[in-house]
């Protein structure tokens, strides 16, 4: 925000790094998260567990650069290869959704594979370590599993079994309270064009983003060249709600969560 001229917002902001859906939908069910970046996946378990958020708005993101990548000295050339292998997963995440999809785009389930789910960290240890044979990674992870842990990709885009969108959730309380839903508001707008100066300004973002990350901007500069769109910030619309609908569905038909919940009721249009 700041490098867009966008960083002077009028209250404060507190960032909290929470790797993963689960911690988000704790932080939200404890009261202490007012606003956050999700993918489609934790929505469904939060209607599940009665988690308190509301969805404001849709990160149209990638689908390229995700998928599935193998150690060095595996043998797979194809997803069907890797029947009977060691496959990394992150737990609750768009990563294990991706997973799931591609095992039945192929034709398998999990019985077929030997899936096991860790942290991204953990992951990452495994399979440079040789402990796992394959890992499903996606965005600048993927990248640097590929660059930094030797991967090579058998499937590289989640085309067709993902729509590459992400929700801006907020908590309903922050949202009931009139300075904190003018704040919401505010920020929202200011990611929104934050994204749009971004893809405006790839190599200034690149160069950033390694800066911040400590890696080879070359990365990010590849993110930004290969990606299937641009990542822009939209309000709630039909096709990115159908989409969750069909995301909910699909991990009722996996097992994952108890219900085909209808998902309409955490939309809420109007700030943005």
């Amino acid at each position: 925000m700041a490098a867009a001229g966008l960083a002077d917002m009028p209250y404060k902001v507190r960032y909290v790094d929470l790797p993963g859906g689960s911690l988000v939908l704790n932080a939200y069910a404890a009261g202490e998260l007012d606003y956050s970046y999700m993918s489609e996946i934790p929505p469904a378990f939060a209607i599940q567990s009665g988690t308190p958020i509301k969805l404001i708005a849709t990160h149209q993101g990638d689908v390229n650069n995700s998928g599935v990548l193998v150690g060095k000295s595996s043998p797979a050339r194809r997803f069907e290869d890797l029947r009977g292998r060691t496959i990394a997963y992150t737990p609750n995440t768009n990563n294990y959704y991706y997973l799931l999809k591609l095992l039945e785009a192929h034709g398998m389930t999990l019985k077929d594979v030997k899936a096991v789910g860790l942290p991204v960290s953990d992951a990452n240890a495994a399979f440079t370590r040789g402990h796992v044979e394959a890992t499903v990674a996606s965005g600048i992870s993927a990248l640097l599993t590929e660059k930094l842990l030797g991967g090579r990709w058998i499937i590289s885009n989640v085309k067709g079994i993902y729509s590459g969108n992400f929700c801006i959730s907020a908590h309903p309380d922050a949202l009931g309270d009139p300075l904190k839903r003018a704040a919401i508001r505010d920020y929202l707008r200011r990611e929104q064009t934050t994204w749009q100066w971004i893809g405006h300004n790839p190599a200034r973002w690149a160069a950033l983003s390694g800066q911040l990350s400590d890696q080879s901007p070359a990365l990010f500069e590849r993110l930004a060249r290969e990606a299937s769109r641009p990542a822009l910030i939209v309000p709630p619309a039909a096709d990115a709600i159908a989409s969750l609908q069909q995301v909910t569905s699909d991990l009722f038909a996996f097992g994952l969560v108890r219900g085909e919940y209808d998902m309409s009721g955490l939309w809420e249009a109007g700030l943005i």
